[in-house]
């Protein structure tokens, strides 16, 4: 493992301590430059990016003052640390230094013990940072990995602890849609392996798009379909508008794509899609040794109903009555039976959805449902 060399910048105009201070850090490790003045110091800090600026403070063409405050006004994360010198004993200067963000001030002329002492202990400091700054990076990479599994809010409720590492689950809302891709086993009659599992990494990549721009999160694949969640932590109005949102943008997809489906494709791909929502029971199936988060209940069971109905009714798209209230005046719909759906004792009102204004926007990043 390459150990990191940590970089000085010694701002300082009297020679002798300069020379004292550079063989100082140098028979510590440090790699070390010298400025002499405050327009050296800025060049060099910014064609070289140090971690800590030695800075006397009074300089012969700018006060060392300046250069703290440009560096404290910077954003990155990793700004430099910056320790004051100076040999004059005024307290206005050093408690302005300190305000501006000095980490440390120093006395000249110094010794030699304590200038070292303090270097190292700033230093030190740096390092705990960069550990940190790394460690965030990772951090941030690794929960874009798993952004690809779970929707935001699963993740930051199990990381959170409102997601409980045991087999254990809650009974929550959230509006659920099943999607279905229809014909597959004939799809995949007609091209060869391979093919086929182009057609269907490309296919539900476009699909999955769109429901994580609806703010969705699809739970599980099921070979020729998905489970989709909206609100499922947080949930509202707004989940199962953004649903519906993502259910008419999913048609508009598909009438572009059979427009100008891959040649291979000898007919139109088909579609259906169930809506519903309601209570479900959400949590942590398996063993001790593999968990996997996941959904069921009779809402979920009235999604995946819905989606199968619409073969029988040759549409698209069907969503239960507490989808459709949700979604108010903005969603104009058909209603096509009160049915008696199959798993359900009660009768179902059932409504195609024909169009809706896209609000996805509005919902995802605004107010007006909150």
């Amino acid at each position: 493992m390459q150990v990191r060399v940590f970089r000085v910048v010694v701002v300082e105009d009297d020679t002798a301590l300069a020379a004292i201070a550079l063989q100082l850090l140098e028979s510590r490790g440090y790699a070390v430059r010298l400025a002499e003045t405050g327009a050296a110091a800025r060049a060099v800090i910014a064609e070289w990016h140090p971690d800590i600026v030695i800075l006397d403070i009074r300089l012969p063409d700018i006060n060392g003052i300046e250069i703290i405050r440009e560096i404290s006004a910077r954003t990155d994360r990793l700004r430099p640390g910056v320790i004051a010198v100076s040999g004059y004993d005024d307290a206005d200067t050093i408690s302005t230094a300190l305000e501006l963000g000095a980490a440390d001030f120093i006395r000249k002329p110094f010794a030699h013990r304590e200038f070292i002492l303090r270097v190292n202990a700033l230093m030190q400091l740096r390092e705990y940072k960069v550990e940190l700054e790394q460690a965030r990076e990772e951090l941030t990479k690794n929960l874009g990995k798993l952004g690809r599994y779970f929707s935001r809010e699963v993740l930051d409720s199990i990381l959170d602890g409102r997601i409980a590492e045991t087999l254990s689950g809650e009974l929550i809302p959230a509006t659920v849609m099943f999607f279905d891709l229809r014909n597959s086993t004939s799809l995949g009659e007609q091209m060869v392996p391979g093919l086929f599992f182009q057609f269907i990494t490309s296919f539900f990549g476009g699909i999955s798009d769109i429901v994580y721009r609806c703010g969705g999160s699809i739970s599980k694949f099921t070979g020729d379909g998905f489970l989709a969640m909206f609100g499922l932590r947080e949930h509202s109005d707004a989940a199962s508008i953004l649903a519906l949102s993502c259910s008419l943008q999913i048609r508009e997809h598909m009438e572009l794509y059979n427009k100008r489906k891959p040649p291979y494709l000898k007919e139109p791909v088909g579609y259906g899609i169930g809506i519903a929502t309601g209570p479900v029971y959400a949590g942590n199936v398996g063993s001790r040794h593999k968990l996997e988060y996941t959904v069921f209940g009779d809402t979920v069971n009235l999604a995946a109903r819905l989606e199968a109905m619409t073969k029988r009714a040759r549409v698209d798209i069907l969503v239960d009555e507490r989808t459709r209230k949700a979604c108010g005046e903005r969603l104009t719909v058909r209603r096509l039976q009160t049915s008696s759906v199959k798993g359900k004792s009660e009768s179902v009102t059932i409504y195609y959805p024909e169009t809706m204004p896209h609000m996805q926007d509005e919902l995802l990043y605004g107010d007006s449902l909150k």
